[in-house]
């Protein structure tokens, strides 16, 4: 839907009079808010977050015109736009907040399937990645310590500030 929104869009994209800058802020209230759109519950797997930073440079090329023939490195582009990578840092914040949100909240059912306190019987096969392994990889903290962490809410956001720097300094760092 998001890249939908994108080619919607060409007529922006393609207009000399609008600026490199007031497009990146376009692509970001327009195209961003789409692809986000529920992120605070998705459970991000390697390959999810490859595509995420795929579309990501996807929107940018598409607004600087570049076609994929052009053998232009995705470094190349951020330069020329000034930018760095940020959709999937803005997903990652959002969701970390978020749980540390419902983790707070009076609310017990959404504590309960955040957890997976679900009363019945498991599926076959391998688990599929829970909720909460995102937050315990990003944080770099075990359950009980998170738990006790999202009730102290400032000790909780400098938690995420810290865990979503981390993230792209290891990012930075393979890339």
């Amino acid at each position: 839907m998001a890249k939908k929104r994108m080619i919607d869009l060409n007529n922006i994209w393609k207009d000399k009079h609008i600026g490199k800058q007031l497009k990146i802020k376009l692509v970001k209230c327009l195209v961003w808010t789409v692809m986000t759109y529920g992120a605070e519950g998705w459970t991000l797997r390697k390959r999810d977050e490859k595509k995420i930073n795929s579309a990501e440079m996807w929107f940018y090329r598409r607004l600087l015109r570049v076609s994929w023939k052009e053998k232009r490195t995705d470094e190349a582009i951020f330069a020329e736009l000034q930018v760095r990578r940020h959709l999937l840092e803005s997903i990652r914040k959002r969701k970390l907040s978020f749980f540390g949100h419902i983790c707070r909240s009076k609310c017990t059912l959404m504590k309960d399937i955040i957890q997976g306190k679900l009363e019945g019987k498991r599926g076959r096969g391998r688990p599929r990645a829970a909720y909460l392994d995102n937050i315990n990889t990003w944080t770099r903290r075990n359950s009980t310590e998170i738990y006790t962490m999202t009730e102290r809410r400032e000790e909780w956001r400098e938690l995420v500030q810290k865990a979503v720097r981390a993230a792209n300094a290891s990012r930075s760092d393979a890339g």
